[in-house]
């Protein structure tokens, strides 16, 4: 049958079953769900999917650098003030974001890397292509389930800028460090 051979199919089921794991360890042991659920993203992406780190788009570093950084600086200061947001503790905000960046590399390695090689792209309208609203709405749904508050369905817009960040540059790096920064302003801007 075709869709036993269909490597977008596998990705749902693939999806379906990270949507569980990472509720149970989201639910269950909180504490180590950064990690458990991060190890799970990527082994299901190297290993079960049998991609290389270069075929999930770790690449292309100095680019992912500039471009993650860049897009930090002009986006985020925005949304902290807009938020209103409290003042930055240094410490807390350096601890965050290492945090941060764990959950950052097993999303992006995931709903970026994996599903973009899996599926071939193509423009939507302007810089919004079929995979990048495609992962996003994943992204935002996923968010909305597991966290049981379809108002967590907002990371879709922040994930549309991860997405175009990965087109832009071919690496997972600029979404990776762009998520992570993301996620720290938001713990002291929730909006």
């Amino acid at each position: 049958m075709r869709l036993r051979n269909c490597e977008t199919c596998g990705f749902i089921r693939a999806y379906f079953f990270i949507l569980i794991v990472v509720a149970v360890t989201v639910r269950f042991l909180p504490e180590y769900s950064a990690g458990i659920n991060t190890l799970v993203m990527v082994v299901t992406s190297t290993l079960i999917f049998r991609k290389s780190p270069e075929e999930l788009g770790f690449r292309n570093f100095r680019a992912g650098l500039k471009w993650g950084i860049t897009a930090s600086l002009l986006i985020l200061p925005l949304y902290y003030l807009v938020c209103g947001g409290k003042s930055l503790e240094l410490e807390r905000a350096m601890s965050l974001f290492l945090f941060y960046l764990v959950v950052a590399l097993g999303e992006e390695t995931f709903f970026r890397g994996l599903f973009y090689s899996l599926s071939k792209n193509e423009r939507l309208v302007g810089f919004l292509s079929k995979n990048n609203f495609a992962s996003s709405l994943l992204f935002g749904v996923a968010h909305a389930l597991i966290y049981q508050n379809p108002l967590m369905f907002k990371v879709f817009f922040p994930s549309l800028v991860m997405g175009w960040l990965y087109e832009r540059t071919g690496s997972l790096f600029a979404p990776i460090l762009f998520h992570a920064l993301a996620n720290v302003v938001y713990a002291f801007a929730p909006c």
